[in-house]
């Protein structure tokens, strides 16, 4: 169905290949008319930056309209002047991707100016896609919980924290804290991450790739659903942020935020108080190096967090498990766990970000920006320590990075632009294990112990990228095409089980040392590999003004991706279509709607494995990462806790592959909005948006047969990466927003949704039966019924104060965010694995996990006998963040601002990560005691104190 549609839209774009929203500027159009609707030719329109004083002119067409494609983010003073008619003035303010429309009425026989309006556009009268937006303003006079500058996203609807079932500080291969960001319920690696117009991807780990301070965003935008063409390379969300730049007043910031222990409340698992001392300390600058022509601005943040993180894991059961390790002879480091219900151990996260950035204007028709960033990280215990795992799971993780980017925007004629950017990236992470000897241990539902086998413990990326973009202005058509070349060249180091890796399905199994079916894997070689993927994506878009008060948005973009041993995917036309219409002369109302394909990028991960195996093959003479897998009582399988030092005679190899013929996973995404005005600077927005995301990434073993047996028995399980998966989307959502005025803003977000998939969060997972894919359909990972959000910041007078009264009350802000997530699904196991190695779920009611003749009639013999995935329901999420200030005037420039913000201010319990190891007991009557239990919980209420002194 969707290459049909893809067909019809392409046929419609051929003739105008039309949309033009801009990713990193504003766009502004408009008509002027006389008094009598008449169009006026040749007005000179004249866009002046309030903060460089830069101006930007442009002349209307015969049909009156204007349009200016490229403005900065900012507040502007709009003047249109024609002989004949009085001057005419507008104030308004632009956004990051905006795409306002002004209609402008001209006085004449007047010669002086008149004021049209004081107010800026509210709603985007030519915007099409979904988008949500937060102002340099709203996201400074609100608390952001470690000042993470992605956290801002969250304020909008159809954007959550993604459910990783994790409390690592650092997420695979990331330098960047957090788990990731799920928009639409899809997967956090499916989204694009924008920076000044510019890729800030992780390719490896499909994250984000930089850090930056949250004092150098100036604006953030999260577009949900219908991107214009020139967005690409992800079939989610697409974070889109800019970094802020000089003006010509001289204006700096230096700051301090602290965290203690002494002002927290107990921890609700340990029930004491945590150890923590965290500064975030830095300093802004910025200004003109030549007044309304060159500014700079530059920032240096520096943070250092110490804390200590929870281990759940008994005491009993450590005791137990240490008690055998030392029967047996265990090399590697015992557990360490305390008397009590948790065990504490101590992480750090320690970061230092600069940044510099250059606007210079050569002359009114070429613009040109330069920006420096630098980011260092060292964190202990960032990854695997924390919940059930101990901290010989654990490893650091030291990350430098460097990025210089440019951008370059030159007027080629009135109506004739172009765009240039480009950046370079260096990135060097090392994420060294805790424990080196192992082998690494899982007791399903119980502890994980020994050397980490998780993620990589190297990387080294060298990234480059060209952009150029095309605008031409031809009637009502503004024409825009590009093209967008990027390039990775990255090393992985990933040794996974050098030290071997058991895993055990209770407690009782592990002491009687009978590990899993197939629980016991090792490798043996080389376990270093470099890889590139160029990527090169083409678009074509424009906006048709087929009246006042329509706008069609339409493209098509073009992606290829070249990967290493795949044969790469000539089909990925992604038509897109959108429109906008005002229904009303008052422009107090827009309807938008949107379809169209979007294709994600195939992530480095996956493909690093199937290099380090066999460079995508299974052929022995190409193995470099040799993998080895054993069930009790096969021959050559170790006795615990025992390592080979070689491959074991007979011992027959497994591969992981990823299909030569892989497709990108895509998206087809339609969306609906209707936008009112509501009063002076508040609107409400109510749209529907549905997903169909297709050929999504996992892993299914196809060198094994319903009974375990081998279809080829010269190789053990081959395990290529397929595009075999599915997903669906469906949600309301509801944006109500009081913009940013003198004394304060407001904005509720509300999301009710539902998302269905067969595969869960991450690209290395496999379903129960590889012959059955629907046996996996359920609930997404990250599927969430309803997500409200609301932030506010109300201020009291800044005027100077007269008398004692206004020295008291005169300088207050008080700002919040209140969230509440309801319950996430989890995945039900009993901690076993099925006959074709994947993680076995309980049987259903009237079914029996006894063998039969060889199968399991709970997975492999019958439909239907297996409880569904993601049939457990976790824990809901709240949580009420404050902040009080108050603002002194020291002197006429300079001033203090003292602040106190709470986080978890309500001190409400949130758990986390339920034990979803079940057991072999009959379901659902029979679990184990820990079944369903959380194993975290997050933060208890924590105060911060910082101040602030600006000039």
């Amino acid at each position: 169905m969707y290459r049909f549609l893809s067909l019809f839209l392409l046929s419609l774009l051929i003739p105008c290949l039309a949309a033009q929203e801009t990713i990193n500027n504003a766009s502004l159009s408009g008509r002027v008319t006389d008094s009598t609707g008449a169009m006026i030719r040749d007005a000179t329109v004249t866009a002046r930056a309030t903060a460089t004083n830069v101006a930007t002119k442009a002349e209307t067409d015969a049909a009156g309209r204007f349009r200016f494609p490229y403005l900065q983010v900012g507040q502007y003073q709009v003047t249109i002047h024609h002989t004949g008619f009085a001057d005419a003035n507008a104030t308004l303010t632009l956004t990051i991707g905006a795409a306002f429309n002004l209609p402008i009425t001209l006085t004449a026989g007047s010669t002086e100016a008149v004021t049209v309006t004081a107010e800026s556009p509210v709603l985007e009268a030519d915007r099409s896609q979904i988008a949500g937006t937060i102002s340099q303003t709203e996201a400074a006079n609100l608390p952001f919980e470690g000042r993470n500058y992605l956290d801002i996203a969250l304020l909008l609807p159809g954007v959550s924290p993604t459910n990783t079932a994790s409390t690592q500080t650092l997420a695979e291969t990331s330098e960047v804290a957090g788990q990731g960001y799920s928009v639409n319920s899809q997967r956090n690696f499916s989204n694009s991450f924008v920076v000044d117009g510019l890729s800030d991807n992780d390719d490896a780990a499909g994250v984000a790739g930089n850090v930056f301070s949250l004092d150098v965003v100036r604006e953030f935008q999260v577009v949900t659903s219908g991107g214009q063409a020139e967005f690409g390379r992800a079939l989610g969300g697409y974070f889109n942020l800019i970094t802020k730049s000089g003006t010509n007043q001289l204006h700096g910031t230096a700051y301090g935020f602290l965290r203690n222990q002494r002002l927290n409340a107990d921890n609700a698992l340990s029930g004491s108080n945590l150890p923590i001392t965290q500064g975030q300390y830095g300093a802004s600058l910025s200004g003109p190096l030549r007044k309304d022509r060159t500014f700079l601005f530059g920032n240096f943040e520096e943070e250092r967090l110490r804390t200590d993180g929870i281990i759940t894991i008994t005491p009993a059961n450590a005791a137990t498990i240490n008690a055998r390790l030392q029967a047996v002879g265990y090399q590697a480091p015992l557990l360490t766990v305390g008397t009590g219900p948790t065990t504490l151990y101590p992480t750090t996260l320690h970061t230092d970000t600069a940044f510099l950035r250059a606007d210079h204007r050569f002359s009114p028709n070429d613009q040109l920006n330069v920006r420096y960033s630098y980011y260092k990280l060292s964190s202990l215990n960032a990854r695997g320590a924390g919940s059930l795992n101990t901290v010989s799971n654990g490893t650091s993780v030291f990350d430098t990075n460097h990025t210089v980017a440019v951008s370059n925007i030159a007027t080629l004629s009135p109506r004739t632009f172009n765009e240039t950017r480009g950046q370079f990236i260096y990135d060097s992470l090392n994420a060294p294990p805790n424990d080196q000897v192992g082998p690494v241990v899982t007791i399903s539902g119980v502890a994980t112990f020994g050397r980490s086998v998780s993620s990589p413990t190297a990387r080294l990326n060298y990234l480059g990228e060209i952009v150029d973009n095309l605008v031409m202005e031809r009637g009502a058509h503004t024409f825009k095409a590009g093209v967008d070349f990027l390039y990775n060249d990255d090393t992985i180091t990933y040794p996974q089980s050098l030290r071997g890796s058991y895993t055990f399905s209770s407690l009782a199994t592990f002491l009687s040392g009978t590990y899993n079916s197939q629980g016991y894997t090792q490798n043996f070689g080389v376990p270093t590999v470099q890889q590139s993927n160029p990527n090169v994506g083409f678009y074509a878009q424009d906006e048709w003004k087929i009246s006042p008060s329509f706008t069609l948005n339409a493209g098509v973009r073009y992606d290829l991706e070249f990967l290493h041993t795949i044969n790469t995917n000539t089909g990925n036309v992604s038509p897109r279509i959108g429109f906008a219409w005002a229904p009303y002369a008052n422009r107090g109302t827009v309807v938008r709607g949107s379809y169209g394909l979007f294709y994600d990028r195939i992530p480095l991960r996956p493909l690093a494995n199937a290099l380090l195996s066999a460079h995508n093959t299974t052929d022995p003479n190409q193995a470099a990462l040799l993998s080895y897998t054993f069930s009790p009582g096969q021959a050559g399988a170790p006795v615990f806790p025992d390592v080979a030092i070689a491959p074991p005679a007979g011992a027959v190899e497994n591969y992981s592959t990823m299909n030569p013929s892989i497709q990108n996973p895509f998206s087809q995404q339609a969306s609906l909005e209707i936008e009112q005005q509501i009063l002076k600077t508040e609107t409400l927005g109510i749209s529907y948006q549905h997903l169909r995301g297709e050929h999504l990434i996992g892993s299914i073993n196809t060198n094994i047969n319903l009974d375990g047996t081998r279809p080829d028995p010269t190789r053990g399980n081959i395990k290529p990466y397929s595009s075999a998966f599915d997903s669906y989307f469906d949600a309301l959502e509801v944006s109500l927003q009081q913009r940013p005025l003198p004394w304060g803003s407001a904005r509720l977000s509300y999301t009710y949704s539902k998302a269905i998939d067969n595969i869960s969060e991450f690209f290395f997972s496999a379903p129960i039966n590889n012959f059955n894919l629907r046996e996996d359909r359920g609930r997404s990972d990250d599927d969430q019924r309803h997500r409200l959000v609301f932030d506010a910041s109300l201020t009291s007078s800044t005027k100077p104060a007269n008398g004692w009264v206004d020295h008291v009350t005169h300088g207050w802000r008080l700002g919040g965010i209140l969230q509440y997530y309801s319950r996430l699904p989890f995945n039900v196991t009993t901690g076993a694995n099925t006959k074709q190695a994947t993680s076995q779920r309980p049987c259903a009611a009237g079914f029996s996990l006894t063998a039969n003749g060889g199968l399991n009639p709970c997975t492999e013999a019958l439909p239907g006998a297996v409880i569904g995935r993601n049939t457990g329901t976790g824990f809901d999420f709240f949580s009420l963040n404050s902040r009080l200030s108050r603002t002194f005037t020291l002197t006429e420039r300079v001033k203090l601002e003292g602040m106190a913000e709470a986080f978890n201010a309500l001190n409400h319990r949130n758990d986390m990560i339920p034990n979803g190891t079940f057991g072999t007991g009959n379901y659902p009557t029979k679990p184990n005691e820990t079944f369903g239990q959380a194993t975290a919980v997050g933060d208890p209420r924590s105060i911060q104190l910082a101040v602030r002194l600006s000039f």
